[in-house]
C-alpha cells in the first residue's frame, strides 16, 4: 500500500470538491436555459393558439357570409325563374296576337279583294 500523506487527501478532497461545485455550475446553467427555452416555447405556443383562434374566428365568419350569400342566391333563383316563366308567357302571347295578327290581315285583304270584286263587276 502506498503512503498518502494528509496533504495528499486534502489535495484529493479538494479536487472532488471543485468538479462537484464544476457540476454544480454546469446543471444550473442547464436548468436556466431549459427554463429560458421553456418560456419561449409557452410564448411561442401562445402565439400559434392566438392565431389558431383568429383563423377559427374568420372561418366562422366565413360561414356565415357563405349562408347569407346562399339564401340571396336561393331568392335570386326564384326570381330567375319566374321571370323566365314569364319570357315563355310573353312568347306565347306574342305566336298568339301573330297568329291572330295574320289572321286579321288575311280577312281585311280577302274583304278589300271581295268589295273590289264587286266594283269591277
Amino acid at each position: 500500500m502506498m503512503d498518502l500523506s494528509l496533504n495528499d487527501i486534502y489535495k484529493s478532497i479538494g479536487a472532488l470538491t471543485a468538479e462537484v461545485q464544476g457540476l454544480r455550475r454546469d446543471m444550473e446553467a442547464s436548468e436556466r436555459r431549459a427554463a429560458l427555452e421553456n418560456r419561449e416555447a409557452d410564448e411561442k405556443r401562445a402565439i400559434v393558439h392566438k392565431r389558431m383562434d383568429d383563423i377559427t374566428g374568420q372561418v366562422g365568419d366565413i360561414k356565415t357570409d357563405i349562408a347569407t350569400i346562399t339564401g340571396q342566391v336561393k331568392d335570386s333563383k326564384a326570381v330567375t325563374d319566374q321571370v323566365k316563366q314569364w319570357k315563355l308567357m310573353g312568347m306565347g302571347a306574342l305566336a298568339v296576337v301573330g297568329i291572330g295578327g295574320t289572321a286579321l290581315g288575311v280577312s281585311i285583304a280577302n274583304s278589300f279583294e271581295w268589295v273590289a270584286r264587286i266594283f269591277h263587276k
